[in-house]
């Protein structure tokens, strides 16, 4: 089924005033952010801009022919896909500024956003998102019981940009994809109620939400209006989206050509000509798995979440692997997780294995019993254990 790429083949050469902007526009453009600019795209406090096509020009000369050193994501970005956009009449001369990349480990924080104006259609200010490593897993969990530094950096750029922009009167886009999701409705939340009124629309692709009891103790818009301009899209099988899901946000759930976790990557999300594949629903072992997540968050009091995340995530990082694949492909790494694990609680390795069990695609069942047998012989043989 068509995706993101079919997209920029069919709509590439219509402009924003031919067609306006839709939902597959912004996936577009939070998948641009993705892509590392730094020494191209003028940063923040620079009054300077760069076309689009020149700016993915000059990261093509760079990279030849192969992108994947400068995508800063698990998610299928290529070299074709870059063309495409750069190539369109619709997205080539849009002008890209203000661009933000920080990474600091001590502070656990990675955050990234780029300013997009596009032609006669308004601004997207586009965060990036995390990859599926075990930091952002932990990030992601962060958000059960706390704001994260990139999130108060989000709301600081998002006013910064709106400052910049506020003035011209077009429409004003905010979104991402993962964590850049959240970053995104976390930004707009923050927000005085005048800010709100500026935006457009807010997308979150597949994001995280937040704890109730944070979001109580953060951001000051209403809620109904938060409502009103918040988009939440999820694929099928999504987990990273609902994480803190609540029944009264509504989202749309769209189509992938991935099964399981895969499909968090919003380069498999099927396409029409301007809009999103619906679904008619989230997928049964979706359902189950995140079921098991909202009932361990649900049992454990906000001022020990920190400490239960951290039990898990350093457990989960015991062998060294770095992303929850690596932790089922090596027995070296298998190894001393489960070890670790076993001087958990039942419920926390339960969600460890659940997390694992993402990676694997498989049953969570089937990843427990192997895991078991493995924790009971205390053994490296790892054939029964399901593999991707």
């Amino acid at each position: 089924m068509p995706t993101i790429h079919d997209y920029l083949r069919w709509r590439g050469d219509l402009t924003f005033d031919e067609r306006p902007f839709n939902e597959v526009d912004n996936l577009a453009l939070s998948a641009l952010a993705y892509l590392d600019f730094t020494g191209i795209v003028p940063a923040e406090g620079q009054d300077a801009t760069i076309s689009l096509a020149q700016a993915c020009t000059q990261l093509l000369a760079q990279a030849g022919d192969d992108v994947s050193a400068f995508v800063r994501s698990l998610a299928k970005i290529d070299e074709e896909f870059v063309r495409l956009l750069m190539m369109s009449d619709r997205f080539g001369d849009a002008l890209l500024h203000s661009y933000a990349d920080e990474v600091d480990k001590q502070q656990a924080l990675q955050f990234a956003a780029v300013q997009v104006d596009l032609p006669h259609a308004g601004t997207y200010v586009a965060f990036r998102g995390t990859d599926n490593t075990i930091v952002g897993w932990r990030e992601n969990f962060m958000l059960s019981f706390t704001v994260t530094e990139a999130q108060r950096k989000a709301a600081r750029y998002l006013h910064r940009s709106l400052e910049r922009t506020a003035a011209n009167g077009q429409a004003f886009y905010v979104g991402g994809h993962s964590k850049g999701g959240t970053l995104a409705e976390y930004a707009l939340r923050s927000c005085s109620d005048e800010e709100v009124e500026l935006v457009t629309r807010a997308y979150s692709n597949d994001g995280p939400g937040m704890a109730r009891a944070v979001i109580a103790a953060h951001g000051s818009a209403p809620q109904q209006v938060l409502s009103d301009k918040i988009c939440r899209i999820v694929p099928a099988y999504s987990v990273i989206g609902m994480l803190f899901a609540r029944d009264d946000e509504p989202r749309t759930i769209v189509q992938s050509n991935e099964s399981g976790i895969a499909q968090h990557d919003l380069t498999t999300w099927q396409v029409t000509h301007d809009s999103l594949v619906r679904a008619p629903g989230l997928q049964r072992d979706c359902r189950l798995l995140n079921q098991v997540i909202a009932q361990w968050m649900h049992e454990i009091p906000l001022e020990e979440r920190a400490q239960v995340t951290k039990q898990i995530f350093d457990a989960l990082e015991a062998g060294g692997a770095t992303s929850l694949n690596q932790i089922v492909t090596s027995p070296e790494s298998l190894q001393p997780v489960l070890h670790a694990l076993g001087k958990t609680d039942d419920k926390t390795r339960e969600v460890a294995l659940s997390l694992v069990q993402c990676a694997v695609g498989s049953s969570v069942e089937a990843v427990r019993t192997a895991a078991r047998r493995v924790l009971a012989k205390g053994t490296s043989n790892l054939a029964t254990l399901p593999r991707r």
